[in-house]
């Protein structure tokens, strides 16, 4: 009486690793994409707040003018540096990235999670009406490239909004805030940032 040793045969082996294979092909990519959706978001958020406190911390001392740039805001940010180095997509329109943050009137901050929180130095309110207002620019990756950047929008009343910006030309970085044109939609990995 022989007895037989219980047991998976190669070819049993070869097959089951090809089907893990194949799962595996399809899962890990998505499980990445939503690792860095979750990561870009949690950014996003982290640098709206940031500059929604600046705005708040800078409004209980000043009064908002319509002369008054998103640069006063930076004393009650907390940011690593100032980034005089990442290029983005320069100035071609219709673009997502950053601006050049080596070009004239446009500050860049290097954020303590990586990211890049972008603005025009000469850009202001340019008014006091509930439309005036200023923006920043946020590069989650803190590449400059890409279409990961949102544009949030400070209202002179408070209010912040996202869009991104149409065009990455010198008219974004002006110093009046009419001149931009915004659009409505955000990056696919932000949704709800409020």
């Amino acid at each position: 009486m022989r007895t037989h040793k219980l047991g998976f045969t190669l070819a049993e082996l070869l097959i089951a690793l090809a089907i893990l294979g194949v799962i595996a092909t399809f899962t890990i990519p998505k499980v990445l994409q939503s690792t860095t959706s979750g990561q870009n978001t949690a950014v996003a958020k982290e640098a709206a707040s940031m500059v929604s406190g600046a705005f708040t911390a800078y409004q209980l001392n000043n009064s908002i003018a319509d002369a008054t740039t998103p640069g006063v805001f930076t004393q009650y940010m907390n940011y690593v540096a100032t980034d005089a180095a990442t290029t983005g997509i320069g100035t071609a329109a219709g673009q997502t990235g950053l601006q050049d943050c080596n070009v004239a009137n446009v500050v860049c901050l290097k954020l303590h999670n990586g990211a890049i929180l972008q603005y025009g130095a000469t850009e202001k309110f340019n008014g006091t009406t509930t439309t005036s207002a200023v923006h920043f620019n946020v590069d989650p990756d803190g590449t400059g490239t890409g279409a990961g950047r949102i544009t949030f929008v400070q209202f002179i009343n408070g209010r912040m909004t996202t869009g991104g910006v149409a065009d990455d030309s010198a008219t974004e970085y002006s110093t009046t805030a009419g001149a931009l044109t915004f659009q409505t939609v955000d990056p696919s990995y932000l949704t709800q940032w409020n």
